[in-house]
């Protein structure tokens, strides 16, 4: 019981490390502010392997390292939907944990592949929202003259985290295919 409980400390703690750095390692930056990379790629991978209480933990510490190290402050309720909910979402990929688990362990790839693309879907999901509604009460200057703040906020905030969210899909898939055994607690 106690090993058990260490090793999942020990794993949530090397994957939000992983997030952390995957974070910094930008693929593409947007010009005020967010980027493409593969942060999201660790914290679903423990969402759906142990549940989304461990992966949503992974996400709220990603996001305040993210913060502390470089984030941008404008206030409390901005940081809350930028960083602590923002990644914390992500971790709602785990509502698949179990059918994922379930699904490898039977050998059945095409539904754990089902559960990995909707878990990606739904934690990809709700951190566009809540990067979408800090777009719309934070960032309402940046929007051009005329133009809606909402589908500002939707087109900026989607152009980095859809590609976020289909890149660790994608590479979520390459991994449950080549190393199934990963993802099954011992």
């Amino acid at each position: 019981m106690i090993t058990t409980k260490v090793q999942l400390l020990t794993e949530t703690a090397i994957m939000s490390a992983l997030a952390i750095v995957f974070n910094y390692l930008v693929l593409f930056q947007m010009p005020q502010g967010g980027s493409v990379s593969l942060t999201f790629v660790p914290i679903i991978l423990l969402s759906l392997k142990h549940g989304l209480l461990t992966g949503s933990v992974s996400g709220l510490i990603t996001g305040v390292i993210s913060l502390v190290f470089g984030g941008y402050f404008l206030n409390p309720i901005q940081v809350l939907f930028d960083y602590i909910l923002a990644f914390a979402l992500i971790g709602l990929a785990g509502i698949f944990s179990a059918q994922f688990k379930k699904a490898l362990k039977q050998k059945q790839s095409k539904k754990a592949g089902f559960s990995v693309i909707a878990g990606g879907l739904v934690g990809g999901l709700f951190s566009l929202i809540s990067h979408f509604l800090a777009g719309i009460f934070f960032y309402q200057s940046f929007a051009p003259e005329g133009q809606p703040v909402w589908l500002y906020s939707l087109v900026y905030n989607s152009s980095y985290v859809i590609p976020d969210t289909i890149l660790a899909i994608i590479i979520l898939l390459i991994l449950i295919n080549r190393i199934p055994s990963f993802f099954i607690k011992s």
